[in-house]
């Protein structure tokens, strides 16, 4: 299969790359080309921020994975442009370039922050929540390239992957587990609300890329929460943390109660694939060598 990845050299990109390219053909799309690259992939430089166009694109593929998001989403208004230029504008560059390629499959990765947050776990038929914050602008980007993505649906197989807090070996310490992580390593206090803070079930970078694997073996449509099989506190999660570090972590705690952000994966379960990577063993990998991710 020819797979056409976006956002390579991000996060879920790299882990993905290297595992579609054990058994498929790969074009990877970048801003910029990484040094450390797996063998058999067909490198393509290109920045959806600009208004340039697309050189060195194959001219048939078989599925599309849109990763890329911009790497100032958290940065509005400054950075409102970049925002979605790279999350709106070139979602429809690529779904329309997909069906021009002759694509069989579009995997579309999103947030579960479209939800908002809540006491029980999240639904894919509950309806979004997008309230004010630093981050509405990209949440209301990312529901917009959804709403986009679907009605390509009647076209080829889109799948939208609601991802909650994916975490694993070299991730951005901007994020909330690797935050996490170098909080308990460098003795910093974790702030919680509250007693145990929220409630969360993270994803394994493995188990991300299994699921997008598994979206392009069974053109799987529709919207799907991604997420661990634990439901854990920030307090546990730290905990955990600092047992895979030897280290005791530190706790702050603030008045009230945080918001819970936890994902329903009965779905997930029943059509794609079962998250399978205990949140223990992947905080040991997080935090120390990288999984051996295989496409199943």
């Amino acid at each position: 299969m020819r797979v056409f990845v976006t956002g390579a050299s991000g996060f879920i990109g790299r882990h993905l790359v290297a595992a579609l390219a054990e058994t498929h053909q790969v074009f990877a799309a970048v801003r910029r080309r990484p040094i450390e690259v797996p063998s058999g992939v067909t490198w393509i430089e290109h920045d959806f921020a600009a208004a340039t166009p697309p050189t060195g694109w194959p001219t048939a593929i078989d599925a599309v994975v849109h990763l890329a998001q911009s790497r100032h989403y958290r940065a509005f208004p400054e950075q409102a442009s970049d925002i979605y230029s790279v999350g709106l504008d070139a979602t429809m560059r690529l779904l329309d370039w997909a069906r021009a390629a002759g694509a069989r499959q579009f995997v579309l990765a999103s947030t579960g922050g479209l939800y908002g947050a809540g006491p029980r776990p999240f639904r894919e038929s509950d309806p979004v929540a997008i309230g004010p914050g630093p981050l509405s602008f990209y949440f209301t980007v990312k529901r917009s390239s959804e709403m986009l993505a679907e009605q390509f649906a009647s076209l080829f197989p889109v799948a939208i992957l609601r991802i909650f807090f994916a975490y694993g070996h070299g991730q951005a310490p901007s994020m909330l587990m690797a935050r996490l992580i170098e909080s308990v390593r460098t003795g910093d206090p974790v702030r919680l609300h509250g007693k145990d803070g929220i409630r969360i079930n993270p994803v394994h970078v493995s188990d991300a890329v299994r699921v997008i694997a598994r979206c392009l073996g069974t053109g799987a449509s529709g919207v799907f929460n991604v997420a661990g099989p634990e439901i854990v506190s920030l307090r546990e999660t730290a905990m955990r943390i600092g047992a895979a570090l030897d280290r005791a972590p530190c706790f702050v705690t603030e008045p009230g109660a945080g918001a819970d952000l936890i994902a329903d994966i009965d779905r997930l379960r029943r059509e794609l694939v079962p998250p399978t990577v205990a949140l223990r063993e992947g905080l040991r990998t997080a935090c120390g060598a990288p999984p051996s991710v295989r496409v199943p």
